[in-house]
């Protein structure tokens, strides 16, 4: 939530937040699966579903300002939505809504467009940098921090159509680890939030005339991940000695 600030969603973000803080308010019956994931898929968003409970969260406004409590009751349990656990939602977020005021945090009214999905995957990526993965081209799992494997849940809008990267709510392991609550992300995201958790490897410095320094080619990875292949940087600040016996060696 804090991270959302300078990315202008943290009400966004908050919803999202308060969501996660509880049981799934979308019921799926066994016996009415497929009745359950028709009225569900109509919040579903095709790269992330997080952003799926931020459609869910307007719809639910926009029913109860039309209706009374008891018809919106009537409309939870045909539409297979929990009715205790939207109100834990709404009262969860109400409750951060509070604590984002009294830190000065921005807190204004959702905007009904669609939120932008760079920042508000970025200011939640803050918090789950342990929690993504990459497409393993050869599978249908992904590989997350440590080498750990996972896949995505069926339930997930990625499941058909999975990502290159991921990032996920959680890892829940029943006979296989799956990642629940997932959305496509880019690795170039995880650069400017990971900070110290990065791990930086340098390989093949050399003089090249036309630029005029000591070029290494580098590898940054995040818990293991390679999130950066192969860049090309000025090394002189690296290892200022090799710089300068590389200077003497290659260019004079």
């Amino acid at each position: 939530i804090l991270a959302a600030q300078s990315r202008s969603c943290v009400q966004e973000v908050m919803i999202i937040a308060a969501a996660l803080s509880i049981q799934d308010p979308r019921e799926r019956p066994q016996d009415k699966k497929q009745a359950a994931d028709e009225k569900h898929h109509r919040f579903s968003d095709k790269d992330s579903d997080f952003v799926a409970f931020i459609h869910l969260w307007n719809y639910i406004e926009e029913q109860q300002n039309a209706l009374s409590v008891n018809q919106f009751r009537q409309l939870c349990h045909r539409e297979f939505l929990h009715y205790m656990r939207v109100r834990e939602w709404q009262d969860i977020y109400s409750q951060l809504k509070k604590s984002a005021q009294k830190l000065g945090l921005l807190t204004l009214s959702i905007n009904h467009t669609e939120p932008h999905y760079f920042h508000v995957h970025t200011a939640l990526l803050t918090g789950l940098l342990s929690h993504i993965g990459q497409k393993d081209m050869e599978s249908h799992e992904f590989t997350g921090p440590r080498n750990i494997r996972f896949a995505i849940f069926p339930h997930s809008c990625l499941f058909k159509k999975p990502a290159k990267w991921i990032m996920v709510s959680e890892l829940l392991e029943t006979r296989r680890l799956w990642g629940h609550i997932a959305a496509r992300i880019e690795p170039e995201w995880l650069e400017p939030l990971a900070g110290h958790l990065l791990k930086r490897h340098y390989s093949a410095p050399h003089w090249e005339k036309n630029k005029g320094a000591v070029i290494a080619h580098e590898k940054v990875t995040l818990f293991g991940l390679p999130i950066i292949y192969d860049r090309k940087i000025n090394y002189g600040a690296i290892d200022p000695k090799l710089c300068r016996s590389l200077f003497i060696r290659q260019a004079l």
